[in-house]
């Protein structure tokens, strides 16, 4: 089964459980993007100003990357303001035609919720319900054995 994991990552802790879940399942790794910089301080209060918008931003992937070439695709994203980020909700939204049948979410948080609802309501904008997901609490230092535990659990 060809996969491909995408990520969009503000401090690169979304980009480092991605690496891992491709590793375990040999997969391709491509990071999307919304092109602006929300590094920093004035980055996030930036991403909190985007989460309350009701309009998505235009996103983008590397060219090389053609969806249609994947049987399964795992997108992963922080939460922004206790929901999935605007940017992968974005992402969703803008390639939901292109997805494969298969479709995985991979949300990292450091909050103590697990967003469950909120993830779920990804589906609503994906127009089908995904594969499945997981919610990865990065405060701890085992995010990454979570992101490889997810990964193996959908291995195939």
């Amino acid at each position: 089964m060809k996969t491909l994991c995408l990520y969009y990552t503000r401090t690169d802790t979304t980009r480092l459980a991605m690496e891992r879940v491709a590793k375990v399942l040999g997969a391709d790794l491509a990071e999307y993007t919304d092109g602006k910089d929300r590094s920093g301080a004035i980055g996030y209060l930036g991403a909190c100003v985007a989460s309350f918008k009701k309009s998505f931003p235009e996103v983008s992937v590397r060219e090389d990357v053609q969806l249609s070439a994947y049987d399964r695709v795992i997108i992963g994203m922080p939460v922004w303001v206790e929901g999935p980020c605007v940017v992968g909700r974005a992402f969703i939204n803008q390639f939901k035609d292109s997805l494969p049948a298969e479709v995985y979410y991979v949300v990292t948080h450091m909050g103590n919720a697990g967003y469950d609802a909120k993830i779920k309501a990804m589906d609503n904008i994906l127009g089908r319900e995904a594969s499945g997901y997981v919610s990865i609490k990065t405060k701890n230092n085992a995010y990454l054995k979570d992101a490889e535990a997810f990964a193996n659990g959908i291995k195939k």
